[in-house]
């Protein structure tokens, strides 16, 4: 323990390198890059949320039958169609 303290205490005499004085500005940038990233997937994981959601719904959604109609035919609701009938 006594040598482990003469370390510390010889470290604690010199004098603080000069690139220290520098890596606030890169520790910044780094953090600042993470944040993006967290705010990037959190809105890629809100997007797929709401994408399933709405999937989910659409398919537990009772629909009405399909009805076929002819292409160039008189549509159902025509005014001559329903004279006619």
């Amino acid at each position: 323990m006594a040598d482990l303290d003469a370390i510390l205490g010889a470290l604690g005499g010199q004098s603080l390198p000069a690139t220290l004085a520098t890596i606030d500005e890169g520790v910044m940038q780094g953090l600042a890059a993470r944040r993006d990233a967290r705010v990037a997937r959190r809105g890629m994981v809100m997007a797929l949320a709401v994408a399933a959601l709405v999937g989910v719904a659409g398919s537990l959604a009772p629909v009405a039958p399909a009805q076929a109609e002819p292409l160039f035919g008189v549509p159902a609701g025509a005014p001559s169609q329903l004279l006619a009938n």
